[in-house]
């Protein structure tokens, strides 16, 4: 590929829409530089306030590192179309295909993109060539053919796509802002739960309200019908949740208590706990937290055989896991021919 010549701050805003309109966020400089790190090797062309020179390839390396870095994409770079088909199918480069068999399918998986992005017709005819190339796998490897091109398409900045974009949110608002997705039935944004599925170590910093709509979150994806608390004065109970077959208009089969804390759960917090249980007429209670409970607290659970349970960091790093989206990109590419 050739080279491209930008200022620095067209650099920037390249990044910004090209990482953004894939990821859903909407970007800054700033938000940039902290995601891809200061150790990054774009970190000077992107401050540097003058006319910088990337090659075509480093360019599509960087908006890759930096959807990487967002949880928009499994891994970082830019790595090919043949790539991502061996790792979808489970080979090594050599194993099934040869080099110059993968290189005739790298080129007219390409081609099957460019034409399915433009809704062409003759698209059907390319897909037919991809189908020859297999030859007697085709029926085990086109899927993985098929994944690939998609994931192409959703992390590649050389694809134009004419897609509905959904409104861009800000990376900082998981930091800041105590407010909560209010117009689609959910809890938390799934783009802020791909983003710490790839940082965990970014919940310690979340803002409390996030952590609780988060948690709130998972117990409505696993079947629960969830009550979230007003954030403030809600009287130490922070959710409701009752299982799918039990009415709302009783008693909580569980009520949680969500502490993004780094220190800790102490047995106050569970004595507390146990008594707002109590008052409730709940099941059972549970500590959701970005810690673990006190040993002091632990014991007290068991001695007194208090009904509680606690998730802890390991238990939310796994929900994110559980919850994230593939890694292609926060806009997929709907292609009504291939449903």
């Amino acid at each position: 590929m050739g080279h491209i010549w930008m200022p620095s701050e067209a650099f920037v805003r390249s990044l910004s829409e090209d990482a953004g309109c894939r990821s859903g966020f909407a970007l800054g400089e700033i938000d940039i530089l902290e995601c891809l790190g200061s150790d990054h090797r774009f970190v000077e062309e992107i401050t540097a306030r003058e006319i910088v020179r990337l090659a075509s390839s480093d360019y599509a390396d960087a908006v890759g590192d930096l959807l990487f870095a967002l949880g928009a994409a499994r891994t970082p770079g830019m790595p090919p179309l043949s790539r991502r088909f061996l790792w979808n199918i489970g080979q090594e480069p050599g194993e099934g295909l040869d080099l110059s068999e993968l290189m005739k399918v790298e080129a007219v998986g390409r081609e099957f993109a460019r034409r399915k992005l433009a809704r062409d017709d003759s698209q059907a005819e390319v897909l037919q060539e991809l189908k020859l190339l297999l030859g007697a796998n085709e029926a085990a490897w086109l899927p993985g053919l098929l994944a690939a091109i998609d994931e192409e398409i959703g992390v590649n900045p050389f694809y134009v796509r004419q897609v509905v974009k959904s409104d861009p949110i800000l990376l900082r608002d998981l930091f800041q802002s105590e407010s909560l997705p209010s117009d689609d039935g959910r809890f938390f944004d799934q783009r802020f739960i791909d983003f710490l599925n790839r940082n965990p170590e970014k919940m310690f910093e979340m803002n409390w309200r996030q952590f609780e709509g988060l948690t709130a979150e998972w117990f409505q994806r696993n079947g629960y019908t969830v009550e979230l608390g007003p954030g403030r004065n809600d009287g130490g109970v922070d959710l409701r949740i009752w299982k799918d077959d039990i009415s709302q208009s009783g008693p909580p089969t569980v009520i949680v208590q969500c502490k993004r804390y780094k220190e800790k759960i102490d047995r106050v917090t569970v004595k507390a706990l146990y008594s707002d249980l109590i008052f409730e007429k709940a099941t059972g209670a549970m500590v959701v937290t970005t810690s673990d409970i006190s040993r002091g607290a632990k014991k007290d659970i068991e001695v007194r055989e208090y009904p509680i349970t606690t998730a802890n960091l390991e238990t939310v790093t796994t929900w994110l896991s559980k919850m994230r989206t593939p890694g292609n990109g926060f806009l997929n590419f709907d292609d009504p021919t291939q449903k």
